[in-house]
């Protein structure tokens, strides 16, 4: 028996300009939000989803990457819904479910409600219903863990970007020009946790204004939040465990700005022992090329 696990990344995607020609913005001075709390909206996003109502998905599907893209209009609510790379059908469910939240607040700008467009990743996972406690040790011994650290310097992933010695393949990558984004996505051999390092070009002072954001919207959700140095560069890091019925995703991520890109850092994982250990190679493995 398997079970859906619905992880929504919290990673600077989102993207928060006008649609009406004379309202036209590439930046806004306050993002649209909901009004219970991120955790909140996607918690409730969760327990709403039902994987029955899309295509039917193959047995040895183990994890599946959607991006929704949706208009907050002027009073909170959501418009011109889609959904890239919808493989196995998901947009009716997303519409439906969208439909059923609650508004959110909108973005402002120099004091005035407007239009603004979002963009949510959202990452469906596959596993065995049995896994529950993310507290669970899944590696008893010493010898278990210099065996999995071991492992992760199996591979490495090469980009024009970054390098990274993993026990995880390239899964996907993806840019957009309007949000002068880059994305890289990448699980491990054993479909236990994956990787996710996204590069956005912002200005000096949207990149700390986004990072600020983050930073308080982190705390309001009780999230562990550090200030840290990684690779000799001003970061900050987050710790958040986002429910999800009888699973809890472990998140481990970086956000900091270098060389003209925003860039956030993650790694997801069902258990939290396996979420610090790949956290901590990952920190010492990851190399900036840009």
């Amino acid at each position: 028996m398997k079970k859906i696990l619905l992880l929504l990344l919290i990673l600077i995607v989102n993207s928060f300009s006008v649609f009406a020609q004379d309202e036209v913005k590439s930046f806004v001075q306050q993002k649209a939000s909901p009004k219970e709390g991120l955790q909140a909206f996607m918690k409730e996003f969760v327990n709403k989803f039902d994987y029955k109502n899309a295509d039917k998905i193959p047995n040895d599907v183990t994890e599946i990457k959607l991006r929704v893209k949706f208009v907050v209009e002027k009073d909170g609510s959501f418009n011109d819904i889609t959904l890239v790379d919808d493989t196995y059908n998901f947009k009716n469910e997303v519409i439906r479910i969208l439909n059923e939240m609650p508004v959110w607040n909108p973005a402002m700008h120099e004091g005035k409600n407007v239009r603004s467009s979002f963009t949510l990743p959202i990452t469906i996972r596959i596993t065995p219903s049995a896994v529950t406690s993310p507290d669970e040790i899944v590696l008893k011994t010493p010898e278990e863990i210099n065996t999995f650290n071991a492992l992760l310097k199996s591979n490495k992933i090469d980009t024009d970007f970054f390098d990274l010695t993993c026990d995880c393949t390239l899964a996907r990558s993806s840019k957009n020009d309007e949000l002068k984004s880059e994305e890289f996505y990448m699980t491990s051999q054993d479909q236990k946790a994956s990787y996710n390092v996204a590069f956005r070009k912002l200005t000096s002072q949207q990149a700390k204004d986004e990072i600020a954001t983050i930073h308080s919207d982190a705390v309001k959700q009780n999230s562990v939040v550090k200030k840290v140095s990684f690779n000799g560069i001003d970061a900050t890091e987050l710790h958040v465990n986002i429910p999800n019925g009888d699973y809890v995703n472990v998140y481990r991520m970086l956000f900091f700005y270098y060389n003209e890109y925003v860039i956030a850092v993650s790694v997801v994982s069902y258990k939290t022992q396996l979420a610090d250990l790949l956290f901590e190679h990952l920190k010492r493995n990851f190399k900036l090329k840009i």
